[in-house]
């Protein structure tokens, strides 16, 4: 019996797709296999290590969430930069923060291991509650970190009073300022004109997120009061940044010794204060406070 004409090549033709078909199954089933070995998620290995312990140490119990800024602080960590410098790059308002790089494998078992071994105690650190990461060939940068809480809204009348009473109340002592020691001194009075000479610079340095006596125009301190109209013979300024409230701002410039000796001068009689919130920024409110005494 004659075969049939082009019996042969359809068998080759069926090996061949048979062949095709085997060999594009083993490729899905090694790039399965690879994606799943080499492709760490590290909020799952960081949140298994949270929720069993390791290194001898008790489990915090509580997962962090992954954040999308602090993917990006990570991500200027694989820059080469250090994590205060990632951090305000990204203006990720941290009130704590800490970080870790693992490199040699992406994969989850080893990435747990190396976390579990050199970094358990930070990891099961319950003031930790959001995670960022970035990874780029077997390199991992983890940071975890909490923000910081929202700051009150202040009413500038009553935090500009506030200051003053418990400025007045640090002058009423005798106190040492670092080194020196200061007599009481009198109490001081309020200031419109000061006043507003604070909030110009307050603003200027929030809108520019610079905590600097220096103004943005180049101005000094008083240089500022003078465009005021106010006329002085004695002028001082303080200056700060993140204080959320009046008692904290006037606590930190008491355990400044500059800022203290400014605030004890016995030279000045008057004094104006005030704030400007820097939203979405870290820190999120500036301080400026001025001293005078007219000439």
């Amino acid at each position: 019996m004659v075969p049939a004409p082009h019996s042969r090549p359809r068998r080759r033709a069926r090996r061949v797709a048979a062949t095709i078909a085997a060999a594009a199954a083993f490729a899905a089933a090694f790039a399965f296999a690879f994606a799943t070995t080499v492709q760490a998620d590290p909020l799952s290995v960081v949140n298994a290590l949270r929720a069993k312990g390791c290194a001898k140490l008790p489990a915090v119990g509580t997962p962090v969430r992954r954040d999308k800024d602090l993917d990006r602080v990570a991500s200027e960590l694989a820059r080469d930069d250090r994590l205060g410098t990632a951090i305000a790059k990204t203006n990720y308002p941290a009130e704590t923060s800490t970080s870790f790089h693992v490199k040699g494998s992406r994969e989850d078992p080893v990435v747990q291991k190396v976390l579990a071994d050199r970094y358990c105690a930070a990891i099961n650190d319950a003031r930790y509650v959001e995670l960022g990461a970035y990874q780029k060939g077997d390199e991992t940068w983890i940071v975890l970190a909490r923000r910081q809480p929202e700051a009150p809204v202040l009413d500038p009348a009553a935090a500009a009073h506030r200051v003053l009473a418990l400025v007045n109340d640090a002058r009423s002592v005798a106190r040492k300022c670092g080194r020196d020691d200061f007599a009481p001194a009198a109490p001081l009075s309020r200031s419109d004109t000061l006043t507003a000479a604070a909030a110009a610079h307050a603003l200027d340095m929030a809108a520019h997120r610079k905590l600097d006596h220096t103004g943005s125009d180049g101005s000094s301190s008083g240089e500022r009061v003078t465009r005021t109209g106010y006329v002085w013979r004695a002028v001082g300024e303080n200056i700060a940044s993140g204080q959320k409230d009046a008692d904290a701002v006037v606590a930190a410039w008491l355990e400044s010794p500059g800022h203290c000796a400014t605030l004890m001068g016995p030279y000045f009689t008057e004094m104006g204060v005030a704030f400007s919130y820097a939203p979405g920024a870290n820190p999120g409110i500036y301080w400026a406070q001025e001293f005078a005494a007219p000439r």
